[in-house]
């Protein structure tokens, strides 16, 4: 059975109208809350703007290896979860579609519309975005940008290789690394990740 992404979007939709007193949404096994895109985009463009030019790379590399982790401990959670197994499981027939399943989560949370352009077992992952917000923030905020800016996107697609093909929970993260390779923030129609093994290992 092919993954059903429209129904794994449709329930977590409607996990989303379960709220507690502070606004936490509890569903798929992990917590989830309303956050405004803006105020996210401008602390992480304005740490990379303060810390100036010539350690941009440097502050590109902590927001990447902090969504990175983030991935992958949520989207562990998410797989471990009740609603996964009873949801998403069934779907899956070799390790590879948990993929499509993570991206169709990705896509409810809001990050934009995921596509995996290829995968190669073990080795790599080929991911598109469109519409990601972070691309869309920084055009609108700071104009065209010289160097990809979907740091968030570009941690995100290699913790999903770690989490299939890393060492086992907690010690994989870090086994992956992705680069963007296009950005609409750059001028391009699409933004783009290709998550490979690490040179580096885990960290």
């Amino acid at each position: 059975m092919p993954i059903d992404g429209y129904k794994i979007i449709q329930a977590v939709m409607e996990g989303s109208r379960i709220r507690e007193s502070k606004g936490i949404i509890p569903i798929f096994g992990v917590y989830l809350s309303l956050f405004f895109v803006r105020y996210y985009n401008r602390l992480s463009f304005e740490f990379e703007k303060r810390l100036g030019e010539d350690r941009g790379p440097e502050a590109a590399a902590y927001l990447i290896a902090a969504a990175q982790e983030c991935g992958y401990a949520t989207f562990h959670g998410i797989r471990n979860s009740w609603e996964w197994q009873q949801l998403v499981q069934p779907m899956i027939e070799k390790p590879e579609d948990q993929i499509f399943g993570f991206t169709a989560m990705a896509e409810a949370f809001g990050w934009g519309a995921l596509e995996v352009l290829d995968i190669q077992p073990g080795q790599s992952l080929r991911l598109q975005v469109r519409d990601s917000y972070e691309a869309t923030g920084y055009l609108q905020d700071y104009g065209q940008a010289k160097t990809g800016k979907c740091y968030m996107l570009q941690g995100v697609a290699a913790a999903f290789m770690d989490l299939l093909y890393g060492e086992d929970y907690p010690d994989g993260c870090f086994c992956f690394q992705a680069q963007e390779v296009g950005c609409r923030a750059m001028g391009d129609l699409t933004c783009e990740f290709l998550a490979q093994k690490s040179n580096q290992g885990n960290r």
